[in-house]
């Protein structure tokens, strides 16, 4: 049966609510820490801890909003956007991982094109795009089926131990890549400037999303709105916090926002 609108958006209350205490408990546990840590330590010490606890509560509070109803959800499409809390404002941003190139799903071509894009040569792209296949099991024109010695990449950084890939070359590359999205295609409206370029010369989807996202840089048209929240997508969220003294918190979390009442959310990440 097809749930109306009005149902929906129900129903993501209703895990909203349900996890309101989770995420709450887990603010309180930081203010907790916080004051335990300012009698223990210095306060320098005690400055970072905090900083780390607000850092934390930014993103619960940004998971917490991707359950609500769609006109309180966040961007999801990697704008910046502050999150006030506990006197410290929190930037924030939410990058739905469907904009990204799943490293595990991604065909033979658009890797190899990913890997040049990233400043490597013809040559050597071509032997690390299959180094990379071959992790998955995958025949160097991609259309292999998984061998039995084959397996998922488990995180993007494991791209540092494949043989090739220098670290300027990883650091291009980690923006636009994902291990979290499932599928072997990109959806444009969720992606970056970065990502579009890889498959804009593939794709007319994302050569118009290109387009347009260099004329919004260019300041030539507004920013298009974000995308609603979708229920078993994976999402990135980045918060940080910055305080009076210079000290800084970054906290990023990987998660999946399943649509199920008994399990809403999973964590793959929290770093």
């Amino acid at each position: 049966m097809v749930r109306g609108e009005g149902e929906s958006e129900s129903g993501i209350a209703i895990v909203a609510a349900l996890w309101a205490a989770a995420i709450l408990a887990i603010m309180t546990l930081s203010v907790m820490q916080i004051v335990r840590a300012d009698a223990r330590v210095g306060r320098g010490r005690g400055d970072v801890a905090e900083l780390s606890a607000v850092a934390d509560a930014g993103v619960n509070i940004a998971i917490l909003s991707l359950l609500s109803p769609r006109a309180s959800q966040p961007p999801v499409n990697g704008v910046p956007f502050t999150i006030p809390f506990a006197g410290y404002s929190v930037r924030v941003s939410v990058q739905d991982e469907a904009g990204k190139i799943d490293l595990n799903m991604v065909n033979a071509a658009t890797l190899r094109a990913l890997l040049a894009d990233a400043g490597m040569e013809t040559g050597p792209a071509i032997d690390v795009a299959n180094k990379i296949l071959a992790l998955r099991g995958v025949t160097p024109d991609g259309q292999g089926a998984r061998a039995p010695s084959g397996q998922r990449l488990q995180s993007v950084e494991a791209l540092q131990s494949v043989p090739g890939i220098t670290a300027e070359v990883y650091r291009r590359m980690a923006p636009l890549v994902t291990v979290y999205s499932q599928t072997s295609w990109i959806d444009p409206a969720f992606s970056n400037l970065g990502v579009l370029n890889v498959y804009r010369t593939i794709d007319p989807n994302a050569q118009t999303a290109w387009l347009r996202k260099e004329e919004e840089r260019a300041g030539l048209r507004p920013a298009d709105p974000s995308p609603g929240v979708a229920l078993g997508h994976a999402f990135t969220v980045v918060a940080e916090v910055t305080g009076t003294a210079g000290a800084r918190a970054v906290r990023t979390a990987t998660i999946r926002l399943t649509g199920q009442k008994q399990q809403p959310l999973l964590i793959y990440a929290w770093n």
